[in-house]
């Protein structure tokens, strides 16, 4: 099983948003309440709902979008998605 299967739905949830960003004329806009940019947002909201329906209604919004910001460097997209699935799995980060 690769890495990749393991951390979804979250990997494919944040390859999408990547794919996409830049599409929306407000993607790069910072986000009023949570100063990040709107793509950012709103990946987060699809994240946050994901770990939800795993089962850690606990984790809030703020949360992913604090999670988000520590996931740097080429492999980002692999942190963020592995950081998301131990949260679903009750598991800090």
């Amino acid at each position: 099983m690769s890495t990749q299967s393991v951390n979804e739905p979250y990997s494919s949830i944040i390859q999408q948003a990547l794919t996409k960003r830049g599409h929306d004329a407000d993607d790069f806009s910072r986000h009023p309440q949570y100063s990040a940019p709107n793509y950012v947002v709103r990946m987060c909201t699809s994240l946050t709902e994901a770990v939800h329906k795993a089962g850690n209604q606990a984790v809030t919004l703020e949360q992913l979008i604090r999670l988000e910001s520590t996931c740097t460097g080429t492999d980002y997209q692999h942190k963020l998605a592995l950081r998301c699935n131990r949260l679903a799995q009750g598991i800090g980060c």
